[in-house]
């Protein structure tokens, strides 16, 4: 069984406007991933071949980049109700085009059935520590919602890198110790601060979304450290991913060249995932 904890929409619906309607910040992007793919590869071939891959269950997040944050949810909304056995919705909040974006949250919550929430400090130019995320996550903390929030580089020419460092996570932690937070694509390339901060707070999860298992597994990569903590103290906060970046049948392929043990490549696939997810089956 796996379940992919995080994947982004493709087609039309959801690249608002397609491939040249993506913002100048993007061009780095469009340079470095198949964005073309998936501005026109429709939602329903991205699930078919999700499936055929293996994977069970994927929790389809809403990705907030640019464009309008309603509709994108509103469509994370409408394909999670056309697959409710493949897909798990998480919404998206953007702070600075929402005038009460705890209000926001809870109508998607309760009205589109989401189950958790996506943030993407750097597209604003904020730190995920930022105090104006703070009742975001005093809202999720007190509803035992989880947050991913983006932990790692970002590419844009005009967005500082350190947004990303997982080391602002620590804080959030301390401040929201009940919070269930998700690091997406697992803190690279700060593998010590993402680690350390993990190690301390065991309410922290890692996912490797974007990452090949075949560039993880190859030593002078930077993903040593999640491969050895991975494999012993924080086998219990690992989460498979893949951010639709890559191909799941090649991303399942390679998935046999991570040294992990087979208890610890169960909780990793999907027994982590479903204890953040609180599913009972697949």
């Amino acid at each position: 069984m796996i379940i992919d904890f995080r994947i982004i929409g493709t087609g039309e619906k959801f690249f608002m406007g397609g491939y040249e309607a993506m913002p100048p910040f993007m061009e780095r992007y469009k340079k470095l991933y198949d964005f073309g793919r998936m501005c026109t590869l429709p939602v329903e071939e991205l699930i078919s071949q999700m499936v055929k891959s293996g994977i069970s269950l994927a929790v389809l997040h809403a990705e907030y980049s640019y464009g309008d944050v309603e509709q994108l949810n509103r469509t994370v909304a409408e394909t999670v109700k056309r697959f409710p056995d493949r897909l798990i919705g998480f919404a998206g909040i953007d702070p600075l085009a929402s005038e009460d974006p705890v209000s926001d949250l809870d109508r998607y919550l309760n009205e589109w059935n989401m189950k958790g929430l996506n943030l993407q400090p750097w597209v604003q130019g904020w730190y995920p520590n930022d105090k104006r995320f703070y009742p975001l996550y005093s809202y999720c903390q007190q509803k035992k919602i989880p947050v991913a929030i983006h932990t790692s580089l970002n590419f844009s020419v005009n967005r500082k890198i350190d947004y990303g460092r997982p080391i602002y996570l620590d804080e959030i932690a301390c401040d929201f110790p009940n919070l269930t937070i998700v690091a997406n694509h697992g803190g690279w390339p700060w593998l010590d601060e993402m680690v350390a901060v993990a190690w301390k707070h065991p309410n922290l999860y890692l996912e490797i979304g974007g990452v090949s298992p075949k560039y993880i597994s190859k030593p002078g990569t930077g993903w040593e450290l999640f491969l050895t903590y991975g494999n012993s103290i924080l086998q219990d906060q690992i989460l498979f991913a893949t951010d639709s970046l890559i191909p799941h049948d090649r991303v399942v392929k390679e998935l046999d060249l991570l040294p992990l043990k087979d208890q610890v490549k169960e909780k990793f696939l999907y027994k982590n995932a479903m204890r953040i997810l609180n599913l009972s089956s697949v």
